[in-house]
């Protein structure tokens, strides 16, 4: 164990020499092959040290140890925090939103571009994405990034240094998802060193604090549902899912999973019916018609491409975009449903659900597989975690979109992410099938003696 120790210790020192390199690169869109080799050199040794912490640590050294890999994760985030937003833009669509609302807009009714808005625009817009298009993040999210641009923007002038500061209830959430697996961990038994899986994870570091996404919101809360369901706070855990369900829309297909099945019948329903107070005290400030949003919303799953895989071959099949996004809605759907049927233990069928999300739909940016690295804490999946370690080759699309204005989000070089993955997600689920088939079955029956 003192070598897995020392080895652990190495990785850090490397983990964060990588990560001061990236930041000392300065504006990373411009800096796109370098950023991209450094991620990979971080997620090579992310990996090693995922390997070290899933081997067994004795006794009480195990929280120890474990306390010292949140603090080497908390030194990574403050590593890359004074770096302003450059591998994407969207932190630049929240301040727009909030500054819209502080304005008396409803951002699910007003695009970028509208004429009477104009008065909005400032030297930030020019990098506001979707100028064309309306909100379609949920209205939690817009009530963080409305009270976020009051906050800002009562201290700070400059519309850059305003970015910049929209990162911070983003960071927040990171550190709160920590908290939140560290006791879920515990709530299981397992070793809290696994948090590892998490806290070290190159994309949480940059994602969260370097460029300062929102989906640390969904993490914590989807995090905090699975706390309060492992210790059967139920009620707790579906008020935790609607509020993320609040945030974006996605984690409503892991309702069903909370839910479960008990012979014929759901087995919490009347425990569900929390999230119907909640999603509509949260709908309220911003009530219109929101069918435009929602067509355009389903567009991650069917529509513009980008880093997608499975996608790709559905769509060939298909040979219409329209119905490959059917398809896919409809694999999405007949996973959950057989895993509630089936009665899959409910980190295990949500890691099953999210990744098949992943894999079928159209649109899979880097930051998307946040979702999955907490249940990966609990369910280490190698092929999943390799995936984690590859999706920054995902960034080389923002070199055409610097250089030309294009977003080519599905070239070939996906294929050098997903190959590796497949194969070894398919090679991982042959070598387990063999080992069951020879694995030595056990007897029930009672010997004399």
């Amino acid at each position: 164990m003192r070598n897995a120790r020392i080895g652990l210790v190495v990785a850090a020192c490397a983990l964060w020499g990588l990560l001061l390199r990236i930041r000392l690169l300065g504006d990373l869109g411009t800096r796109i092959p370098e950023t991209v080799t450094l991620l990979l050199l971080a997620g090579l040794f992310y990996l090693v040290s995922c390997w070290l912490a899933l081997r067994p640590f004795p006794g009480t050294q195990s929280n120890k140890f474990a306390a010292f890999v949140v603090a080497c994760g908390i030194v990574f985030r403050l590593t890359v925090w004074p770096m302003t937003p450059s591998l994407s833009d969207d932190p630049y669509r929240y301040r727009w939103e909030g500054k819209l609302q502080a304005a008396g807009g409803n951002p699910y009714q007003v695009r970028p571009r509208d004429p009477p808005w104009a008065q909005l625009r400032d030297s930030a817009f020019p990098r506001v994405v979707g100028k064309d298009f309306k909100a379609v993040y949920g209205p939690l999210i817009e009530q963080v990034e409305l009270w976020t641009y009051r906050v800002v923007s009562a201290s700070v002038s400059d519309a850059e240094r305003q970015v910049f500061w929209f990162k911070l209830p983003y960071a927040l959430c990171d550190l709160a998802a920590i908290a939140a697996l560290w006791l879920l961990l515990g709530a299981h038994g397992l070793a809290r060193e696994r948090i590892l899986i998490y806290a070290w994870s190159p994309l949480t570091v940059i994602e969260f604090w370097g460029t300062g996404h929102n989906d640390s919101l969904v993490v914590m809360l989807v995090t905090l549902a699975l706390l309060a369901a492992a210790r059967k706070y139920w009620t707790w855990a579906f008020a935790a899912l609607s509020l993320a369900v609040g945030a974006k829309v996605w984690p409503v297909l892991l309702i069903l999973l909370f839910i479960g099945w008990r012979g014929y019948r759901p087995a919490r329903w009347y425990q569900c019916w929390v999230a119907v107070p909640i999603l509509l005290i949260l709908a309220m400030p911003y009530w219109s018609n929101v069918t435009e949003n929602l067509r355009f919303m389903s567009g991650f799953v069917g529509g513009w491409r980008n880093n997608d895989s499975l996608f790709g071959f559905i769509l060939y099949f298909a040979k219409d975009i329209y119905r490959a996004k059917k398809i896919a809605f409809a694999i999405i759907a007949a996973t959950v449903g057989t895993l509630t049927l089936r009665r899959v233990p409910l980190e295990r069928a949500i890691l099953a659900a999210i990744s098949v999300m992943l894999m079928v739909s159209a649109n899979c940016h880097p930051w998307y597989l946040t979702w999955i690295l907490p249940l990966l804490a609990l369910v280490p999946v190698p092929g999943l975690l390799l995936w984690t370690a590859l999706v920054p080759m995902a960034y080389a699309a923002v070199i055409s979109w610097i250089t030309l204005g294009e977003w080519q989000g599905s070239t070939t070089m996906r294929w050098y992410e997903y190959v590796p993955v497949y194969s070894m997600l398919i090679g991982s689920w042959l070598v387990s099938r063999l080992l069951d088939r020879h694995r030595p079955v056990r007897s029930n029956a009672r010997t004399g003696g």
